[in-house]
């Protein structure tokens, strides 16, 4: 049986195309095996958020082809949009499939083999559909529902678009009927990925729609919603957590500034009063929610002063989780090319000081966890019957005495100490969603 390998970069849709490459591939009678295993055939697949991102991914597409000389090497995502075509021939791959095909790189990869799919069809029939063969295979405790792909926003630092091209939203009920498959296979906790989750739409049904849908399955466990963009849907999303504890309470939202001034540089759909009044609405529907964020530090033309309105930002909100980037250059980006440049030495001091003030925020929000019950999947079990997961509101928890038949289940803990982030608890007898309160 020939064999195929993923490395994957970036982004959980990206691993979610994995995923979905994986089952076609598996129904074309080729394995997934680990990365660094020989493989026949190896998937790249890229992330070019980053320039440095995109020299990363390429750097090790190169050294593949020196390490195996007989592999079929295939190229895909992100970086083949955004490399130059010379680059990308120079890597000696085998295949580099566009955006525009990449929803057919298992058959491009099969013609180039010339080859055919493997298994017969009472084989294929007894594997079900693919996105079944890759919940069986998928080594991950939580299944990865795409729903969008696409973005329009074209803020000024950001290649996205570029690279994923204009909106595209799956099929309400396509996205239904997979989500029922990966609760078929036992998947307690299925997280919506996209690309932009803000502009998912459907005739008439728009991303709340969806995932109040997805709350009512029967025998759903648990819906997680990814990175959603600020400015749309916030509030009825934050309604349906409050109403339903289907719905992680956990929102994260790339709100990258929390100055006007950079916010209408970066080409920013709102502005702070905007994040403010949101925030305190959102909070106030559902006071235990996990509250994450993403941030650039130092986009061009930021000063002492409009950083300090982001960092004010921070401290005024219960965030319990921040992503921040001192802002990086990006080519093919307008930002570029702006004046006042921020030297990258401030960039990163900036940077650190909401570090920081991250680890005090998620200290701060993980103790307020105390004696409450909370709900983690459990992803591991050590030898000694500790299990790890992580709760509802996206807080890592370690729980005593389970066992291995625990993992990849929603379990009923109560929280007994708090060791910096880490919730540490004991196991209740009852089986929850969560507690909301």
């Amino acid at each position: 049986m020939r064999t195929v390998s993923f490395k994957t970069f970036g982004c959980r849709l990206n691993r979610a195309e994995t995923d979905r490459y994986a089952a076609e591939f598996a129904l074309a009678g080729i394995a997934t095996v680990p990365f660094g295993t020989a493989s026949d055939i190896v998937v790249i697949h890229t992330c070019a958020v980053t320039a440095t991102a995109e020299r990363e991914c390429l750097r090790i597409a190169g050294s593949l082809r020196r390490k195996n000389s007989r592999a079929c090497l295939v190229l895909s995502g992100c970086a083949v949009e955004s490399a130059s075509r010379e680059r990308l021939a120079n890597l000696g791959m085998n295949l580099v499939v566009p955006r525009e095909q990449s929803d057919h790189l298992v058959s491009l990869v099969l013609a180039h083999l010339g080859t055919e799919r493997e298994t017969s069809h009472s084989e294929q029939a007894s594997a079900g559909t693919g996105r079944e063969t890759a919940a069986l295979a998928s080594p991950r405790q939580r299944a990865l529902l795409k729903v969008q792909d696409g973005c329009s926003n074209y803020c000024t630092y950001c290649f996205v678009p570029l690279a994923r091209g204009k909106p595209q939203s799956r099929p309400f009920q396509e996205c239904l009927a997979e989500a029922k498959e990966w609760i078929g296979k036992g998947f307690e906790e299925i997280v919506v990925v996209g690309c932009n989750l803000a502009l998912y739409e459907d005739g008439a049904k728009r991303l709340p729609d969806l995932l109040a849908a997805l709350t009512e399955l029967d025998g759903v466990g648990r819906i997680r919603l990814s990175s959603l963009e600020p400015g749309r849907f916030e509030r009825e999303i934050t309604a349906i957590m409050a109403a339903t504890p289907k719905l992680c309470p956990f929102l994260h939202l790339p709100i990258q500034s929390g100055d006007d001034d950079v916010l209408h540089r970066m080409g920013r759909f709102y502005n702070a009063s905007y994040l403010r009044e949101m925030l305190d609405e959102i909070v106030q529907l559902v006071p235990t929610l996990g509250l994450g964020a993403d941030l650039i530090t130092g986009f061009p033309g930021e000063t002492e002063e409009m950083f300090r309105h982001t960092k004010q930002l921070v401290e005024d909100y219960p965030f319990s989780n921040l992503h921040v980037f001192p802002y990086s250059e990006r080519p093919g980006t307008p930002a570029v090319s702006f004046p006042d440049q921020v030297p990258l030495p401030v960039r990163k001091q900036r940077a650190s000081e909401l570090i920081a003030l991250r680890e005090t925020k998620r200290e701060a929000f993980a103790t307020r966890q105390l004696d409450r019950v909370v709900a983690p999947l459990i992803e591991t079990v050590a030898d000694n019957r500790t299990g790890h997961g992580w709760t509802a509101e996206y807080l890592p928890c370690s729980i005593s005495d389970v066992g291995r038949d625990s993992i990849g289940k929603i379990l009923s803990v109560r929280v007994t100490a708090v060791s910096g982030e880490e919730l540490h608890g004991t196991r209740l007898q009852e089986r929850i969603a969560r507690t909301v309160g």
